[in-house]
C-alpha cells in the first residue's frame, strides 16, 4: 500500500494561546482557540485539511498523566524550552495511509517507531500516531485520523476552516547538515528532494533546510496575497519568495 505522504499540521508552542491566536489573526492568519483538554490548550491556523496547531500545556500534572502526555513525555524539555523562552515550532505531522503499516516499515528500516491509538471520549474520532523515539526534535511523526481529514474538515463548525488569502508553502528547518538533514527526512517520509538536495518536497507544505545552529524549525513560508513579514512567538513567517539562506 502506498503511504501517500502529506503535510498535515505542524506545532507552534507557546506560553498564551490566546495571545498567539490574537497575534496570528492580525498578523493575516486567522486563527481560533479551542476550550482546554486534558492539561493542554490549542487553538490553530486551520487552511483546509492542514493547519498549524497553537498549543501551551496549562496543567502539567494533569497533562502528564493524559494518554497525549504519556506518548509524547520524550518532547516535553523541548517543548519546555520553547515555551520558557516566549515560544516556537516544535515539530510537524505527516498524514499516511496507514500509521501502523509506516511504524512497520519504519522499525524494518532500523528506526525506533512507537504506535500510540488516540480516542476522543464521546467522539467518533480516533488517530493513529508513530512518533520516532531518538530522532531530531524537529523530527516528524506520522499519523492517519479516523474518519479521514477531509470528512473532519467538513464537519469543523462554521469558521474554524478559514486560512484568509494566504496558504502555506513550506517551512523552514535550519540545521547544522543542510544536506545530510534533508537527505534523513527523505528516507524516512519517503519523500523526494528537489535539485538542491535541500528540500523535501513533501506534498502540502515543503521542508526548506538551511544551515545554522538552532537545529530546529524557524519560519513558515507563505503565498498568496501579500504574506505578511513578521515574527509570531518565536516563530518567523515570511513570503515562500523571500531568500532562504544556502
Amino acid at each position: 500500500m502506498s503511504e501517500s505522504p502529506k503535510f498535515d499540521h505542524l506545532l507552534h508552542c507557546v506560553p498564551d494561546v490566546h495571545r498567539a491566536v490574537a497575534d496570528y489573526t492580525s498578523a493575516g492568519l486567522p486563527a481560533h482557540v479551542n476550550p482546554p483538554h486534558l492539561g493542554m490548550r490549542n487553538g490553530a491556523w486551520r487552511l483546509d485539511t492542514r493547519y498549524i496547531e497553537i498549543l501551551t500545556v496549562e496543567d502539567r500534572a494533569e497533562f502528564s498523566a493524559s494518554p497525549f502526555g504519556i506518548a509524547i513525555a520524550d518532547w516535553m524539555p523541548a517543548i519546555d524550552s520553547l515555551i520558557g523562552n516566549g515560544g516556537g515550532a516544535l515539530n510537524f505531522a505527516i498524514h499516511v495511509t496507514d500509521a501502523a503499516e509506516t511504524a512497520d516499515r519504519l522499525r524494518e528500516e532500523g528506526h525506533r517507531p512507537e504506535l500510540t491509538t488516540f480516542t476522543l471520549e464521546g467522539s467518533p474520532v480516533s488517530f493513529h500516531e508513530v512518533v520516532l523515539k531518538g530522532a531530531p526534535d524537529w523530527a516528524p511523526f506520522f499519523i492517519t485520523y479516523s474518519p479521514a481529514p477531509e470528512v473532519l474538515m467538513r464537519q469543523a463548525p462554521d469558521g474554524r476552516v478559514n486560512r484568509g488569502e494566504h496558504d502555506l508553502a513550506g517551512f523552514v528547518v535550519e540545521t547544522p547538515d543542510p544536506e545530510a538533514s534533508a537527505a534523513w527526512l527523505s528516507r524516512v517520509a519517503r519523500v523526494p528532494l528537489d535539485p538542491t538536495g535541500r528540500i523535501a518536497e513533501l506534498p502540502g507544505g515543503h521542508v526548506h533546510f538551511a544551515p545554522g545552529s538552532a537545529d530546529r524549525i524557524t519560519a513558515l513560508l507563505l503565498t498568496g496575497g501579500r504574506p505578511p513579514a513578521t515574527t509570531l512567538h518565536g516563530l518567523t513567517v515570511s513570503n515562500v519568495t523571500s531568500k532562504v539562506d544556502a
